[in-house]
């Protein structure tokens, strides 16, 4: 196992707002600790567009050549605040947002997406559409950042939360968890969560008589199952601060985020769900609870070899006319 962030390209996509500036402030810091090129894309909505187009007289000429300047100008007034950001170029280009995005992660060969969690409307809790589609559709994994904080744009995270479910892919986020938190100096908290299995038991049932010992038992073999899976993300890291977390909770994905809020955490990092034969290519629903819970940044880990048609830009004709599901 590589013990270096393995990131050559990061790819960042900026609304102008204060959220996706403090992601373009995460996106150089990383690419800066793992000497990563840093592309930023802005991406300038093709409805919008079209009602411009349409509200303005049809002699108007040169519309989408003058959105695109004033693209490239906001940019410069945007970026001359945040460190390390005014010598980026900017690609700006007229698309389907989420389409726009993923193709230009898609050109760049990136490893690492990110994209502050909101716009100008700022939920209070969860994150916006066009996150989520792109953490749903995106072929690499996806840092979406929560923070408005301009100072936060260049701060280590402190506080890391990695979701296991004893899954490959979730062995995969430990790994990316270890590695920003060795990256930053985090603490990292491997957590698995689960709901006592006696709570279920019917009365009469032998074990439930006087289940305390076997209690003990039941989560002492969680502990060393968490322990020995997370072991091989954990290895290269001699000096990272580690804790293995088992939390009683009934629903797992609900779990997740609150425990994240009892520690602090300012990053949580969990896999996301591969194939489905349900509908189109979706995430798992532990990561769809979770970006819709979450107070903190998250990190969407995605299976190895994970491949979506609208990443890789092969859109049938019901994705072109519905890009978002």
């Amino acid at each position: 196992m590589n013990s270096t962030l393995s990131f050559s390209s990061i790819v960042v996509g900026t609304d102008f707002t204060p959220c996706s500036a403090v992601a373009l402030g995460q996106a150089i810091r990383i690419g800066a600790r793992t000497k990563a090129k840093v592309h930023v894309v802005h991406v300038i909505d093709t409805t919008v567009v079209i009602e411009i187009e349409t509200a303005l007289s049809p002699m108007q000429q040169g519309i989408r050549d003058s959105l695109v300047k004033d693209a490239e100008r906001a940019w410069a007034d945007f970026a001359k605040d945040i460190p390390g950001a005014a010598g980026l170029p900017i690609g700006v280009s007229i698309n389907n947002r989420i389409v726009g995005i993923l193709r230009r992660a898609r050109e760049n060969k990136a490893d690492l997406v990110v994209m502050g969690a909101f716009g100008n409307c700022a939920p209070a809790v969860g994150m916006g559409t066009v996150a989520t589609a792109c953490v749903r559709k995106s072929m690499t994994d996806v840092l979406l950042v929560r923070d408005t904080r301009p100072e936060s744009g260049n701060a280590p995270f402190k506080t890391i939360v990695a979701a296991v479910d004893f899954s490959p892919n979730s062995l995969r986020a430990v790994e990316r968890a270890a590695l920003f938190a060795a990256m930053d100096g985090a603490e990292l908290h491997a957590l698995h969560v689960c709901q006592d299995p006696w709570q279920t038991l019917h009365l009469g049932t032998p074990m439930s008589q006087n289940p305390v010992p076997a209690q003990r038992q039941y989560r002492e073999g969680l502990e060393r199952r968490l322990a020995e899976f997370c072991r091989p993300a954990l290895e290269p890291h001699a000096a990272l601060r580690s804790t293995m977390a088992i939390y009683d909770y009934v629903g797992h994905r609900s779990g997740i985020v609150e425990y994240a809020g009892k520690v602090g955490a300012d990053l949580i990092v969990l896999g996301t769900r591969g194939r489905t034969n349900l509908r189109d290519l979706l995430l798992g629903s532990t990561a769809e609870k979770a970006l819709a819970e979450s107070k903190c940044s998250i990190l969407a880990v995605k299976p190895e070899g994970f491949e979506h048609p609208l990443a890789a830009d092969e859109q049938p004709q019901t994705m072109q006319m519905n890009p978002m599901f």
